[in-house]
């Protein structure tokens, strides 16, 4: 991301409608899959300025990591000593370390210039049947001013991101759309010029809080079905098996 992304990520990560959405989401993923998560080892591939790093606690155990000096120093500032610099292309760590990588709004990044080769990464360093957790942008003709001041180098669609996740050694458990019900005006806001820094809704106040409940009817409505189409991406996938398979 642009330098003064990351002070703006900062300051809402906590409050901001589309992080809670989104750390939720993770978080119930998590706990669906691996419920045991809290005693597991953790890796945050793409930690950013440290707001899910944070809410796994556990520094002990669970590592954050991340390209940008300026995202480590805002880990810092959060009190996390678990985060540190480096690339999720060339992981520094050994084989089989992790139960499970959370990479949320990385893979879509101009620094990660092979997708594959860091999700082969991703699989290198997770167990035996781990678990991979990833959120990513949808649909290129959303692409907006926000996408260049997060350096966005792609949007996906479903069927590529399945690609991905099989050609590198995954199981897909899960692979849906979501931000659905706020899709039109995501479409209004990108494509009509109302986004034209940060992100594209209010990050405070009445509408962040509208937002905020008009999203966690949608993770009620995720808990039982996949939706068609949405402004991102979520996917949980295992390290393939024998014993995972590799269905959809």
């Amino acid at each position: 991301m642009q330098a003064p992304e990351y002070e703006a990520m900062f300051r809402v990560e906590e409050t901001h409608w589309w992080y809670r959405s989104l750390h939720r989401l993770i978080f119930d993923a998590l706990e669906k899959e691996m419920p045991d998560w809290r005693e597991k080892t953790v890796l945050d591939a793409g930690c950013g300025t440290g707001a899910i790093l944070k809410q796994l606690g556990s520094p002990e155990r669970n590592v954050g990591i991340d390209l940008s000096p300026e995202a480590i120093s805002f880990c810092r500032a959060r009190g996390l000593p678990n985060a540190r610099q480096g690339d999720i292309g060339a992981l520094p760590f050994g084989d089989a370390t992790f139960d499970a990588v959370i990479c949320s709004s990385v893979l879509y990044h101009q620094w990660v210039k092979d997708i594959g080769a860091a999700l082969r990464e991703m699989r290198r360093v997770l167990r035996p049947d781990g678990l991979l957790l990833i959120n990513l942008p949808a649909f290129r003709f959303l692409h907006s001013a926000h996408d260049e001041a997060v350096m966005t180098a792609q949007r996906f669609r479903k069927r590529e991101v399945k690609a991905l996740l099989l050609n590198n050694g995954f199981a897909i458990r899960r692979l849906t759309y979501w931000t659905t019900l706020l899709f039109p005006l995501a479409v209004v806001a990108r494509t009509l010029g109302g986004s034209k820094q940060g992100r594209d809704f209010q990050r405070t106040g009445f509408m962040n809080e509208l937002f905020a409940r008009m999203m966690s009817l949608e993770l009620g409505i995720l808990g039982k079905c996949s939706l068609p189409f949405g402004v991102a991406l979520f996917a949980t996938a295992r390290v393939y098996t024998r014993r995972s398979g590799n269905g959809s």
